[in-house]
C-alpha cells in the first residue's frame, strides 16, 4: 500500500457510527457477518456491508480462515502495524537518503567558499525581489555564519518582517546556530508578543537587547555580508562591498553596545525609565522637524500614543504650537550647551 492508498482509507470508526457498532459487535461475538449485523444492530444490509468493507480496509476485521462471509475482530495495534509497516520502512529509507544527500551537499561547502566567494564577477550588491529566492539567500547566509549574526528589528511588530523573509522560522531556525544570533529590538519589552519571542531566543542561547530607537531593519553576518529589505518586506538587497558592510556593521554594533540587555524581567521602575527615554526621543525628533507619524514609526509606538505624548510635552513646555515648542526646545539646548562650556 502506498501513501496515496493510506490517504484514501475510510475514517477511523467513531462512537455512534455504523462501523463502530459493527466493530463492537465483532469484539463481543465469535464472529460477525452481514446477517448478524442486521439482526443484532438493526441496520440495513447495505449499511452492514459498507461498515464491514470499511473495517476490512482498515485491517480491523479479517475473514475467518476457510470462510468467505464471516469476520473476526483484529486489535487496533495489530491493524496499524499491518497498515503502516511498509510505510515506516519507506519513510526510514527516505530519511536516510535525505541525510546522505544533505551530508554530500555540505561536503561541498569548503570548495564553494574557497572558489565562489572570490570570483570577480560576484556582485558587490545583489537585489533579489522574488520572495522565494530571498528566503533561500537569507537561509544560506545565516546557516553558513561562523562568528555572529547581528540583527536590528525596529518595526512595530518586529518579528513580522523577518517572518515574511524566512517563512516564520525565526528565532531558532533549525539550520542556524542560535548562539551566534544577537537581536536588537525596540524598547517594547512590555509587549507580550515581543517578550515571548525574546525569551524563546534567550532559551536557545541567543542574545537580545532593546533600544528606544534602533537602526533600520538590518542584518549583518560575520561582518562580511549585510542584508536590507526591499519593496514591501518580501525581497532583499545583499551587500558584500567591504567598506559598506564595515560601515553598516559599525552602526549596528555601536547601537548594540549602547542598548540594554533584555533580562526578561518587568517592573514599574523600568517602565517609568522607558517612558522617560521615549519622551526624550520624541523631543529630539520634534526638534529635528519630523512629523508625528514618522516619530511614531521610529519609536515603535502608535500614532495616537505619539500625539498624546507630544501634547503632554507641549503642555509641560508651556507651548501652544509646534513652532513655539521647537523654539523653546532650541533655547533649552543652547542654554545647556553654554552651561556645559
Amino acid at each position: 500500500m502506498n501513501i496515496d492508498g493510506i490517504a484514501d482509507l475510510p475514517d477511523i470508526p467513531q462512537a455512534g457510527a455504523a462501523a463502530s457498532e459493527v466493530y463492537t459487535l465483532a469484539l463481543r461475538s465469535e464472529y460477525v457477518d452481514i446477517q448478524r449485523c442486521v439482526r443484532d444492530l438493526g441496520i440495513s444490509e447495505a449499511e452492514a456491508a459498507a461498515a464491514i468493507e470499511d473495517l476490512v480496509r482498515l485491517r480491523l476485521l479479517h475473514l475467518v480462515p476457510g470462510c468467505t462471509y464471516a469476520y473476526v475482530a483484529v486489535s487496533p495495534m495489530s491493524a496499524s502495524l499491518q497498515l503502516l509497516a511498509v510505510q515506516d520502512e519507506a519513510l526510514r529509507r527516505r530519511q536516510n537518503e535525505l541525510e546522505r544527500l544533505r551530508q554530500q551537499m555540505h561536503s561541498l561547502l569548503p570548495l564553494y567558499r574557497a572558489n565562489f566567494a572570490g570570483e570577480p564577477q560576484h556582485p558587490h550588491v545583489q537585489r533579489v525581489e522574488d520572495p522565494r529566492a530571498a528566503r533561500g539567500i537569507l537561509t544560506t547566509i545565516t546557516v553558513e555564519a561562523e562568528r555572529e549574526i547581528l540583527l536590528s528589528l525596529p518595526t512595530q511588530d518586529p518579528w513580522e518582517e523577518l517572518a515574511d523573509l524566512d517563512g516564520g522560522a525565526w528565532p531558532g531556525y533549525a539550520g542556524t546556530r542560535s548562539d551566534l544570533l544577537r537581536v536588537l529590538l525596540p524598547e517594547a519589552r512590555f509587549d507580550v508578543r515581543v517578550r515571548e519571542q525574546a525569551e524563546a531566543l534567550l532559551r536557545a542561547g541567543g542574545q537580545v537587547r532593546t533600544a528606544v530607537s534602533p537602526p533600520a531593519w538590518l542584518l549583518v553576518v560575520d561582518a562580511e555580508v549585510a542584508v536590507v529589505p526591499v519593496g514591501e518586506g518580501q525581497g532583499l538587497s545583499l551587500v558584500r562591498e567591504e567598506s559598506v558592510v564595515a560601515a553598516l556593521w559599525r552602526t549596528l554594533s555601536g547601537a548594540w553596545d549602547e542598548a540594554r540587555p533584555f533580562d526578561g524581567t518587568y517592573d514599574h521602575d523600568s517602565a517609568r525609565s522607558t517612558s522617560a527615554l521615549i519622551d526624550e526621543a520624541i523631543l529630539r525628533l520634534l526638534l529635528n522637524g519630523l512629523e508625528d507619524k514618522v516619530i511614531a514609526r521610529r519609536l515603535d509606538i502608535s500614532l495616537r500614543t505619539c500625539q498624546r505624548r507630544i501634547a503632554d510635552l507641549m503642555d509641560a513646555l508651556g507651548a501652544r504650537t509646534r513652532l513655539q515648542a521647537g523654539y523653546v526646545l532650541g533655547q533649552r539646548v543652547r542654554t545647556g550647551e553654554r552651561r556645559a562650556a
